[in-house]
């Protein structure tokens, strides 16, 4: 699990090596294609297609001027990252250039 999801890597070629009847799989989505009996499965499914949202318009730009609680009047000087990973650089005048989480930083527009 990385990052809260589960990934896999791709099968290793030397899995071919091992005889069958050695191997054991945990699930049955992991059975390779060439091991499937098409009269036991049917004719293979058509792709599932999924409608493409469009990502949100970001929230904070580089130039803004922004206020932060703790360190006052500032500029957004550079930003990067998505949704829960997304912090920008803000130059404030008194406490200087500092990076922040969006996720945790409560800046409002100034």
């Amino acid at each position: 699990m990385l990052h809260g999801q589960t990934r896999y890597n791709i099968q290793s070629r030397f899995v071919d090596e091992i005889p069958r009847d050695l191997l054991q799989w945990l699930s049955p989505s992991r059975r390779r294609a060439v091991d499937v009996d098409q009269s036991e499965w049917g004719a293979p499914a058509a792709p599932l297609s999924y409608p493409q949202a469009t990502p949100p318009a970001p929230a904070w730009r580089v130039g803004q001027s922004v206020r932060h609680a703790k360190f006052g009047l500032g500029v957004i000087v550079d930003a990067e990252g998505r949704g829960s990973d997304a912090r920008v650089q803000v130059n404030f005048r008194d406490a200087g250039v500092k990076w922040l989480a969006l996720e945790y930083a409560k800046l409002e527009a100034a």
